[in-house]
């Protein structure tokens, strides 16, 4: 079947910036935000996108829903690993790893509670707590997003701010 205007690669341009953006603001790194959203398509592309028709007119929030889904938990899996990575590392010297533009201190003390977030937050939580917080999702927009109700996304980020609670008070002693 040809590609129409509606397939494949016209949601692939559609689609791309907002799941780029939203990497790059997870990750903080534009070259690891352009993999993971690359990796989110190569599986929107491997699940059977590829040959279905999207209307100009259609409702896009099943396919963002699945994507924004999809690269959150691809982020979530890259932070994980740059936690290990980091971790074999410590030998390094700590200023040689921060993003430009971020005082040294406050890039370290930022990336001990993003580590403490990532090695204690469980995952739905996490995803949560992101999608709501972080992306400014609605709690609707997050329920459709991570395919469970509203009631359970308010019980995610309950949960995640009563852990949230308790790290912020063990990170200030």
């Amino acid at each position: 079947m040809p590609d129409s205007p509606t397939s494949f690669p016209m949601a692939y341009v559609r689609f791309l910036p907002p799941v780029r953006a939203k990497c790059r603001r997870l990750l903080g790194s534009s070259a690891e935000a352009e993999e993971v959203a690359q990796d989110a398509f190569l599986r929107l592309w491997q699940s059977g996108f590829a040959g279905i028709e999207l209307p100009p007119d259609a409702d896009a929030r099943p396919i963002m829903g699945w994507l924004y889904r999809t690269c959150t938990r691809l982020a979530i899996d890259a932070l994980r690993k740059r936690r290990r990575t980091v971790a074999n590392h410590d030998g390094e010297d700590a200023s040689e790893r921060v993003p430009c533009g971020v005082g040294v201190e406050r890039a370290i003390a930022a990336k001990k509670i993003m580590t403490a977030l990532h090695a204690r937050v469980p995952g739905e939580e996490l995803e949560a707590a992101i999608l709501c917080r972080v992306d400014g999702l609605s709690h609707a927009e997050t329920a459709e997003v991570l395919e469970v109700s509203e009631r359970t996304v308010r019980r995610l980020l309950e949960a995640f701010d009563v852990h949230a609670e308790s790290w912020r008070k063990e990170f200030a002693s």
